[in-house]
């Protein structure tokens, strides 16, 4: 296993499935994305995920509306876009402004065109292990674990965060009863006590906090294998913007057996996952009458 555990070779591999799958069963995925308002940080995403589905051979509608929209106002374009058949996927470019209540509005969009897998019912079957979307950051944490061969049946696995888009999902799928899954999985927050006293017990550790340089060389132990989910934007002494993880990666490095770097890490193959879940959309929408279970099983044994 390489100490460094990077997400292009990951990204790529995914990517090259997506081009192969599209050309193979002919698709035309196209998603509708919403942006309520343009606010800087989230263009910069919005661009890069027209930009990469494009290469990929996925179109990608941007759907802007303005940021005073009602929730009343957005609730029926929703509802527009779940009845157009042009469109296999919907994703709503988050965060959403303060006068919208973000989970009534994950439940509109239909489960079978929820690619963010944020509708209720998607996240329901990840707890049944049912076959759904999943959502694009565990998926890429998973799909990472799986290229480098981190198999976390019977270990110990720490996740530190517990929110409804990464914590919380991603526990569920490595509880799963299937290969790379199948571990022991202990979830920490801000009210866990005796924290270093937890993580220091993990064979295998996964922040997800959103929290500088949070984990230290104290709290890990020797052989670890660290899986940094953050990406926090901070300023160095020039005032120089730039982005670090949630780990201490300069600090841990040396002491753990493999950790992902940020950037250049997990958040590397999220937007590839965004297109697979858009292609899956769109097999689902050709073959209506088929179940397409096992879809993200085929990516590595393609």
């Amino acid at each position: 296993m390489d100490k460094q555990l990077t997400g292009k070779p990951v990204a790529t591999k995914l990517k090259n499935f997506i081009k192969a799958k599209i050309e193979q069963e002919s698709l035309q995925p196209t998603m509708a994305l919403i942006q309520l308002g343009k606010d800087p940080a989230s263009q910069f995403y919005v661009e890069n995920i027209i930009k990469n589905g494009a290469k990929l051979g996925c179109h990608i509608d941007l759907i802007t509306l303005a940021v005073e929209t009602t929730e009343a106002e957005l609730a029926v374009k929703i509802q527009d876009l779940n009845d157009d058949v042009s469109y296999h996927g919907i994703m709503i470019q988050k965060p959403l402004p303060r006068h919208i209540d973000d989970t009534e509005i994950n439940s509109l969009v239909s489960p079978l065109k929820d690619i963010d897998s944020l509708n209720p019912i998607n996240l329901g079957k990840i707890v049944l292990e049912a076959d759904g979307f999943l959502p694009c950051t565990p998926f890429a944490v998973w799909l990472m674990m799986q290229y480098y061969g981190i198999d976390p049946q019977g270990k110990k696995l720490v996740i530190l965060g517990r929110s409804a888009v990464v914590g919380k999902p991603l526990a569920n799928i490595l509880l799963w009863k299937r290969p790379f899954a199948n571990a022991t999985v202990t979830v920490c927050h801000s009210k866990t006590k005796d924290l270093e006293m937890i993580t220091q017990e993990a064979d295998i550790l996964i922040s997800a906090i959103g929290v500088p340089h949070f984990v230290k060389p104290d709290m890990i132990r020797d052989g670890a294998i660290l899986i940094d989910v953050g990406i926090n934007e901070v300023s160095d002494e020039p005032g120089e913007t730039k982005y670090v993880g949630d780990i201490d990666y300069n600090g841990c490095i040396d002491k753990a057996l493999a950790i992902t770097p940020v950037p250049g890490g997990v958040g590397t193959v999220t937007t590839a996952v965004l297109m697979a879940n858009l292609v899956k959309a769109s097999l689902g929408h050709k073959y209506p009458n088929k179940k397409i279970d096992g879809f993200f099983d085929l990516i590595f044994n393609a």
